[in-house]
């Protein structure tokens, strides 16, 4: 019994290690064949676009300086928003997401689907599509401004009146 004892104390805790190990190894062997940061390649620069809108709204749109000034900002806007999210923190916190949303026995199953031909072309297919729905979103979103800066103004006035009230 006393050896019993031993043997549980000494190797549970190396084999709970171990699993944990091979678990987040196969959360990370998912992030790499998702190929994620060409994903975060093509959110930046959607991203930049969106940033390049909110430094056009303090320029003279015919001055070509104040518009080149736009133009460069929103480039190191980018590298800023590229840098973090390329991180090691961030990836480290994209594999632990993975490895909490997923059995170790699941993430390989996902893995070996993503090796299979159409896994592949889904990958290969991902970023096009992210890419054409990009500028499609964000001219939606656009259409939708006149509705969104509607709700602003009526929520200062309704939080002026609260305030007011309560005065």
């Amino acid at each position: 019994m006393k050896y019993v004892f031993v043997w549980v104390v000494l190797f549970f805790p190396f084999s709970t290690l171990a699993d944990d190990a091979a678990h987040i190894r196969s959360a990370e062997k998912l992030v790499d064949v998702l190929n994620i940061n060409e994903s975060i390649d093509v959110t930046v620069e959607g991203l930049r676009s969106v940033a390049l809108s909110q430094y056009a709204q303090f320029i003279d749109v015919d001055n070509e300086d104040e518009a080149s000034l736009a133009v460069s900002y929103s480039y190191m806007h980018k590298q800023v928003l590229s840098e973090f999210y390329h991180s090691k923190k961030v990836m480290n916190l994209i594999v632990t997401l993975y490895k909490e949303a997923f059995t170790k026995e699941e993430l390989d199953e996902i893995f070996d689907f993503y090796m299979s031909s159409t896994g592949k072309k889904l990958i290969q297919e991902l970023p096009r599509i992210q890419q054409k729905m990009q500028p499609v979103m964000i001219s939606e979103v656009k259409q939708l401004q006149p509705v969104t800066d509607d709700l602003m103004i009526e929520f200062k006035k309704e939080l002026q009146r609260m305030r007011d009230s309560n005065r």
